[in-house]
């Protein structure tokens, strides 16, 4: 997995966070969009973007079992809150309310 990381860890830390999320109210609430460096607080977009790259990259039955536990994450998101989606974007990167506190 080190050739798709650009760090050690990456990945596994891509996931763990898109687990976080999906379990709490929300974690990034007050910085949705990080501070910039990705290696210090990145943002649920990135950690989403991370495990996007890494299902397209994979071979296919690990691609498929990544892809089955994101989708799970990503249910239990998108059941909280409302999204508006659009055929240009991944979901995460539309009008996505990460300070949503309804």
């Amino acid at each position: 997995m080190t050739l798709l990381e650009a760090w050690p860890g990456e990945i596994s830390g891509a996931l763990s966070n898109w687990d976080r999320e999906a379990r709490t109210r929300n974690h990034w609430r007050s910085h949705a969009y990080g501070c910039g460096i990705r290696e210090c607080c990145g943002s649920p977009i990135d950690d989403r973007d991370v495990l996007e790259r890494t299902i397209h990259r994979l071979p296919r039955g690990l691609s498929k079992e990544l892809r089955s536990l994101v989708r799970e994450l990503d249910d239990r998101i998108l059941a909280r809150f409302p999204v508006r989606l659009d055929h240009y974007h991944h979901w995460w990167h539309t009008e996505f309310p990460w300070d949503y506190d309804g």
